[in-house]
């Protein structure tokens, strides 16, 4: 019932706002997950890796 009393052009330009500002910032969120979770993932694998190796680095190695 309130909506009947906010302009169409209004809720255009509230719904343009929120689509201009709200999906960069999902996306932005959505690539900052992905790059965290890519960057656990490799940190973790080398962890493994080194312990496979026997603990050698390549600065030990030296």
């Amino acid at each position: 019932m309130a909506l009947a009393l906010v302009s169409p052009e209004f809720l255009t330009a509230v719904g343009l706002l929120v689509v201009l500002v709200g999906v960069p910032l999902f996306v932005l969120a959505v690539i900052a997950v992905v790059t965290g979770y890519v960057q656990y993932d490799a940190e973790r694998y080398l962890e493994e890796l080194e312990a496979a190796d026997g603990g050698d680095s390549a600065d030990d190695r030296r």
